[in-house]
């Protein structure tokens, strides 16, 4: 009874990692962590999208590779070079943006989308 019942929880913790997947946060720096008041954050959408119509990933910072299950990065301040992929779900299609941005000690971003139903027409970044 114990063998199937754990064969049982398989999707369950399947499930559970997706949905868990692309939330992690990437340290875009070398050295020790920064405090937050030294430290910008930017949030792209996660990985498992749960149906967004439109998703932001958040494919490089300054020609560093972001792994898929990073929504979020932690970078210094200054200013970087990010690259951003838009997909439409609607339509399928995936426009990839890159964004000259200039970062404040401390700051916090969320990368939007300007779209339609059918293409990306842009992406911002907004500070919250």
């Amino acid at each position: 009874m114990i063998c199937n019942a754990s064969k049982g929880m398989r999707p369950v913790l399947l499930l559970a990692t997706l949905l868990f997947a692309g939330c992690a946060t990437e340290r875009v720096y070398d050295g020790p962590r920064l405090p937050a008041a030294e430290r910008a954050l930017v949030h792209a959408d996660p990985a498992v999208s749960a149906g967004l119509p439109v998703q932001l990933r958040l494919r490089q910072v300054d020609e560093r590779s972001i792994p898929l299950a990073a929504s979020s990065v932690e970078l210094q301040p200054g200013p970087h070079l990010l690259l951003v992929d838009c997909r439409v779900t609607e339509s399928g299609t995936t426009e990839r943006f890159t964004l000259d941005v200039e970062l404040e000690p401390g700051g916090e971003y969320r990368l939007v989308a300007v779209a339609s139903t059918r293409n990306c027409e842009a992406v911002e970044l907004r500070k919250h």
